[in-house]
């Protein structure tokens, strides 16, 4: 089943540390509806941008696949509304001057390129909050970019 025109609903659900670990990552109708909006909303608009092909490192999670991987016990990741992408700066760039979305965060790297970028979006009520995370005495923090 495909979400939009170039994600499909295995691809979003697919996880590494579910397979490592054997946990179940399947969502719910609700959490499709999310990420099909998610993928209308932000990802296809961003794909006709880039022109090529982009991959998904990390999209639904499961709230035992979530605590697996150390995400944050509010992560949207758990209800469909995010996914963490390689897009680069150019990528981030795009979706903050030109795309809703609720937040946003340069994830770790450098100051000129994001290691990767989280963003989601919400059916109602996005905030367009965008953040840069950074490890500090070995505890990520986050900023506003």
């Amino acid at each position: 089943m495909n979400l939009s025109k170039h994600v499909t609903q295995a691809e979003f659900e697919a996880s590494g540390t579910a397979t490592n670990h054997s946990i179940l990552n399947k969502m719910s109708e609700f959490d499709i509806e999310r990420a099909k909006l998610l993928c209308e909303k932000v990802f296809e608009p961003l794909r006709a941008y880039m022109g090529t092909p982009i991959r998904i490192n990390s999209g639904f999670r499961s709230i035992a696949v979530n605590k697996a991987c150390g995400g944050s016990k509010t992560s949207q990741h758990c209800i469909g509304e995010a996914m963490d992408l390689n897009i680069g700066s150019k990528g981030f760039h795009y979706i903050k001057d030109n795309l809703e979305f609720d937040q946003m965060i340069w994830e770790f790297g450098t100051d000129k390129e994001p290691a990767w970028v989280h963003v989601s979006y919400k059916k109602t009520g996005n905030r367009k909050q965008v953040l840069k995370a950074s490890k500090k005495n070995g505890k990520t923090i986050y900023t506003k970019f």
